[in-house]
């Protein structure tokens, strides 16, 4: 019997019913447009065809692209071919064979031949990844295949996918695939009594990525509201198996909250409390608040604590008060007898951090009792390492305090520290201070540094250890490729003239040493690596994997000078040598534009996987080569590979809307599923007004979830925000709750000013938190007081006093929107429990906006203060009327609050602990003029003058080098590129002192000598050449390294034209100038003439980056650009160009800077440019933030 259900269960296919909507009248609609030609499918030959057509009942199958390109590349003896002509039964097609079928191919099939489809040959289908993209052709599948077979595959999947090991299934489907199974289970399954459903979930039980938060959502109104046993089999399936981890963050809160719901009024008993674990991610502070001691005290007994990742905001603390106020805990010396025994400190789990607390001195204790202490806080108690987010925080202040106090009981001597006692030590060396490192035996070194080597110790800390162990291996010269391995992730920080010293042989043996620390790496040492292990062909090396992992430090025009060996490839259908490169943009272009060049048949969706990181070179006109019939596959393959820009993302969301999707006001869920998600919140606001009403709420959960929204234009975001409004009948009017803000997501932070003015009590928690998830940009002034309008909604407007942990974790990293006494008022032991948000704020990105508007009104100086307060227990009035002298460990505890000390407090520092604190005061930015100053001078005073720093010390300036004078500049020893660059990188230094540091660097050498690795280390102080010095550079070594200067912005006019200038004189004429060429040169195109600027192609145009736009002298501009250039641009590019420049332009060319900054359906809505404070400034300024963060 055929069911035509999912699985054979009991409704239709679940798609949602066309019901339309009333939506706005658009008053001008848009002119009907004739589709360009897109390709189609080939010609199948027509003794093939008529030999095969009986299989789908007609041959009208066979015009479907994807299925006409399989036919024909399958040869006429093929057991596909034979089965489709009859020969053979469909069953007998191998398995690996029929996974390559298409999924338009399976799915056209007749009955008759569809039924012969075995269980096994439909797994080995589902699992193939390529297959993954194609929703529209798996919900056709889901309605086609009998009950029993399906539960054949669902028992096969299962099996295997649990066969490894049960705990932690792999089921072999995307995400995407499992959200898609599942939801249509639960739809299936929506008349399913509770208690069937509990059993039932076991089916799906092997694909916890498929339980997301929509999904569980429709599970608990499937389910009898909130059912219990629902709840309880959720709960169980996902912690037994520890499937918990495989799920993602809100999905995992979705399914504690399904909990407390269904638990109602009992939740906060010991026995409904102890189902939870690990799902504890919707506890509240106030949770354990509301918990009596003894709660509490049973909960740990019964190992409930075991189980939990990590406690909320706060947690810990009202822990430890709740433990310490019950008669049940032992009290004074016996206390510490009792955490002296490990099970017991086990079983606090990461409540452990409370133990220094509770007992005043962490030393008190045993150092097994530690030791278990430190491996219970910093162990992964149920997901493995990288599992969670949880996992992937740096440890907490009472971690670090808990790895001194190891260290101080087992290192009170670091010279006679034996290998033993570091290998024991592991997880807390990381805390020794640089005068412990610089003190280590280095045979002990020698023999503990595979421990050593996993530690995450600071460039300065690292390069102490690995000349320790050069020392105790008695290395005079170069390290050997055994010796590299030996170090482990501190390869990271050996230096360029290390890496120089060592054998070109023993660099591509230590290759993969090099790749799995390359992240850690300075652009010159991957410069250095990548030179050093080039040998010979780099095809072969590349099909070899000798240099896979530092392609992208390959100058492009190496790249470039094998296009006729990768065309080779591409002709011979090869691309496996490019799927796994790390690849730069201008890199993917080069590549890309040969194969694409030699691809016959169009652009399918195998290709696109295939081409791996290549696919990122393809520009928007590659999307011509793809049939309708592939379209939405192929666009999901593309976006899910390669971060695309608004051109390409423009572009697929025109042709999904003109050629793709039938109607809107028909959509369907599964037509909503193959729109890709970055596409989404490029399609238009009106086009998704349109779409039926009880799709409405899917489509604003897909737009706020999208990673590209805030890729979007503000008045696109705005505009989502009001159809999400709209689908829930609150567009201009009506108090927003939580579950309205919930499904607002993070479309809040481009929602009006007003629509926080609507937010009420119940839905202030969830807006706190999603507008922690907007972009840092400048607030205005009414945004900032509805934050706090929101804010005091919901703390019921408490008192500063009364504000807890959970109400300052909502407001997170806003919280200086907060008026100055609230921030002061609010308790020290609340500000100590969320130190941790201090570490997310962006200081980079933060001081550049207000250095380019003194308006921006990010001000975090009282909240600052307020950290220090809760740190160090020294208030700010204190801090007046006295100096606080801070240890280096206060300082690091402090994160980025520490930019908050005062120059007084900087001062007082002993001498030991400023010489060991120098890397890390060094590694921040944000400091005053004045701070730098002080600073500097005590670098002088407390460690040495100018002239006799060591390179080391050099190194460990970092920011602070931005503060030296012209003289101190000239009088540092540069020899060390490494430490050059460690100091250079930083922006803030004057064209003078860059002059300064320049010339110092090259002393009596001569510019043509400069090589690759020293242009990229040399950063911001190749500013302070001359136009002459420029002209000097060697060709071959500015070529490979133009790519990373392309990436500085500190250059005067002059010096652009020259740079352009040695672009010509190394590359040819700009005529001549491929389109990755313009990518690769970033900003040096800045420095193009106007008549340069004019004979620019089409093709060159659109890759001039943003950053080279818009440090154009405002009159090339104009005059070099024509509208038909700028008609070109794509939105960054559009939104790159100053105001200085599109104020000089003409009223053509400013409508088409608009027309290419927001896009026709926009434009006329967008706001106008007048200044700094216009949403575009805003734009340009978050933009200008994060291309200095890449010096």
């Amino acid at each position: 019997m055929r069911s035509t259900v999912l699985f054979g269960l009991l409704i239709a296919t679940g798609l949602v019913v066309a019901v339309p909507r009333e939506k706005r009248q658009l008053g001008n609609a848009r002119p009907s447009r004739t589709p360009p030609v897109r390709p189609t499918a080939p010609a199948v030959p027509a003794e093939l065809k008529d030999g095969i057509a009986a299989a789908f009942g007609d041959a009208s199958a066979l015009d479907h692209s994807s299925v006409a390109k399989f036919i024909n590349s399958q040869a006429s003896d093929s057991d596909i071919v034979r089965a489709l002509k009859g020969d053979i039964e469909i069953s007998a097609i191998s398995n690996d064979n029929f996974k390559m079928i298409p999924g338009n191919l399976m799915t056209k099939l007749n009955d008759a031949e569809f039924e012969k489809i075995t269980a096994a040959q439909i797994v080995a289908w589902l699992k193939r990844p390529n297959n993954q993209y194609d929703i529209r052709q798996l919900d056709e599948l889901s309605t086609r295949v009998s009950t029993e077979k399906f539960l054949e595959v669902l028992t096969a999947m299962k099996g295997t996918a649990e066969a490894g090991n049960a705990a932690r299934p792999t089921p072999g489907l995307s995400a995407d695939v499992q959200d898609f199974l599942v939801r249509k289970y639960v739809e299936a399954n929506v008349n399913a009594s509770c208690a069937d459903m509990a059993t039932n979930l076991q089916k799906v039980s092997f694909m916890p990525r498929g339980m997301t938060v929509e999904n569980l959502r429709k599970l608990r109104e499937n389910s009898d509201q909130n059912c219990g046993q629902v709840a309880e089999a959720v709960l169980d399936i996902n912690k037994n198996g520890k499937r918990y981890c495989m799920m993602a963050a809100d999905a995992r809160k979705e399914v504690c909250a399904f909990a407390r719901s269904a638990a109602g009024d009992q939740f906060g008993t010991v026995e409904n409390l102890g189902k939870l674990p690990p799902f504890t991610d919707c506890l509240t502070a106030q949770d354990l608040e509301s918990a009596s001691a003894d709660t509490l005290i049973d909960l740990y007994d019964d190992g409930f604590f075991l189980n939990v990742v990590e406690l909320p905001e706060g947690g810990n603390d009202i822990v430890r008060r709740k433990l310490e106020s019950s008669d049940r805990m032992p009290k004074g010396a016996d206390l510490i007898t009792f955490f002296n025994n490990v099970t017991l400190v086990e079983k606090l789990g990461p409540a452990a951090e409370v133990i220094g607390d509770m007992i005043g001195d962490l030393s008190q204790l045993e150092v097994p009792a530690m030791k278990k202490m430190k491996r219970t806080i910093s162990g992964s108690r149920v997901c493995n390492a990288g599992e969670t987010e949880a996992s992937t925080k740096a440890p907490s202040k009472e971690e670090k305090e808990l790895d001194r106090k190891l260290l101080q009981a087992q290192m009170e001597d670091p010279s006679a520290v034996t290998a033993d006692t570091l290998n024991s030590l592991a997880g807390s060396l990381a805390e020794m201070a640089p005068s412990e490192i610089e003190n280590l035996n280095p045979a002990a070194v020698v023999d503990a540094i595979s421990t050593l080597a996993d530690e995450d110790f600071s460039f300065g800390e690292a390069r102490a250890l690995i000349e320790k162990y050069k020392s105790g291996e008695s290395v005079s010269g170069a390290l050997s490729a055994a010796q590299v391995s030996s170090l482990g992730k501190l390869a990271a920080k050996l230096p360029v003239d290390e890496l120089d010293q060592m054998s070109d042989a023993d660099i591509r043996s230590s290759i993969s040493t090099f790749a799995s620390a390359k992240a850690d790496m300075s652009p010159a040492q991957a410069k250095k690596i990548a030179k050093k292990a080039r040998n010979g062909n780099l095809l072969d090396q590349l099909g070899s994997g000798e240099i896979n992992s530092f392609f992208d430090a390959l100058p492009l025009n190496e790249i470039e000078s094998i296009t006729d060996d990768i065309a080779a490839d591409v002709a011979n259908g090869d691309y496996s040598k490019y799927s796994s490169l790390p690849m730069t943009k201008a890199q993917a272009k080069s590549v890309f534009g040969v194969i694409e060049s030699g691809l016959s048949g169009g652009l399918d969706r195998d290709t696109v996987i295939e081409l791996g990181n290549a696919i990122a070179g393809a520009g928007d006109d590659a999307l011509d080569l793809i049939s309708n019939d592939d379209f939405a596959e192929v666009a999901t393959a593309m976006t899910e590979q390669a971060d695309f820009g608004s051109k390409m993302i423009r572009k697929m969301a025109k042709r999904f809307k003109d050629e793709i999707i039938t109607s809107f006001d028909a959509l369907t869920q599964t037509d909503l599923d193959t729109i890709p998600a970055d596409v989404i919140p490029e399609m238009t606001a009106e086009d998704l007004d349109a779409v039926p009403a009880a799709l409405c709420s899917a489509v604003t959960q897909k737009v706020a979830g999208s990673e590209r929204l805030f890729d979007t234009q503000e008045i696109r975001q705005q505009k989502h925000a009001t159809n999400a409004l709209r689908c829930r009948g609150k567009e201009t009017s009506g108090d927003l709750g939580e579950s309205d803000v919930e499904e607002l997501g993070n479309l809040i932070c481009g929602a009006e000013d007003a629509v926080l003015g609507r937010v009420d009590a119940s839905g202030a928690r969830t807006a706190l938190e999603n507008l922690q998830n907007c972009p840092t940009k400048c607030l205005s002034e009414d945004r900032k007081t509805k934050i706090r309008e929101v804010f005091g909604k919901m703390t019921a407007d408490a008192e500063p006093a009364q504000i807890d942990v959970d109400s300052i974790a909502a407001i997170g990293l806003n919280a200086y929107v907060l008026p100055d006494a609230t921030i002061e008022g609010i308790p020290n032991t609340v500000v100590a429990e969320v130190l941790s948000m201090v570490d997310d704020i962006d200081v980079v990105k933060e001081e550049v906006l207000e250095q380019m508007d003194s308006s921006c009104g990010i001000d975090r100086t009282a909240m600052y203060n307020k950290i220090v307060e809760a740190t160090t227990g020294s208030s700010s009035a204190r801090r007046k009327r006295s100096t606080t002298v801070y240890t280096c460990t206060q300082v690091q505890d402090l994160g980025n609050a520490a930019v908050s000390l005062t120059e007084a407090e900087l001062g007082a520092m002993t001498s030991a602990e400023f010489t060991n604190c120098l890397e890390t005061l060094g590694g921040l930015t944000g400091w005053s003029t004045g701070q730098l100053e002080t600073m500097r001078d005590k670098v002088f005073s407390d460690i040495a003058a100018a002239d006799t720093l060591t390179t080391d010390q050099v190194f460990k300036l970092g920011k602070i080098a931005t503060a030296f004078t012209t003289s101190h500049l000239s009088a540092l020893d540069l020899s060390d590129i490494d430490a050059v660059y460690n100091i250079a990188r930083h922006n803030g230094y004057s064209a003078a002192q860059t002059e300064a540091a320049f010339t110092r660097y090259l002393g009596s050498s001569a510019v043509s000598g400069i090589t690759t690795e020293h242009l990229v280390g040399l950063s911001n102080f190749l500013g302070g050449m001359t136009a002459a010095q420029i002209g000097m550079i060697d060709n071959t070594a500015f070529l490979d390294s133009v790519a990373d200067i392309g990436n500085l912005t500190g250059f005067s006019s002059d010096q652009f034209t020259a740079l352009k200038d040695k672009a010509i004189s190394a590359s040819g004429a700009v005529s001549t100038w491929s389109a990755a060429t313009v990518q690769n040169i970033g900003t040096v195109a800045a420095g193009l003439s106007e008549a340069e600027l004019t004979a620019l192609t089409d093709a060159q145009v659109p890759e001039l980056t943003p950053g080279a736009i818009g440090l154009i002298p405002t009159s090339t501009f104009a005059n070099g650009f024509s509208v038909a250039h700028i008609n070109l641009l794509s939105m960054e590019q559009a939104q790159a160009v100053t105001n200085d420049q599109y104020f000089a332009l003409s009223t053509e060319q400013k409508n088409a800077v608009d027309l290419a900054q927001y896009g026709s359906d926009d434009v006329s809505d967008a706001p106008p440019r007048s200044g700094v404070s216009a949403v575009h400034a805003c734009v340009v300024l978050v933009f200008s933030a994060a291309f200095i963060r890449l010096l």
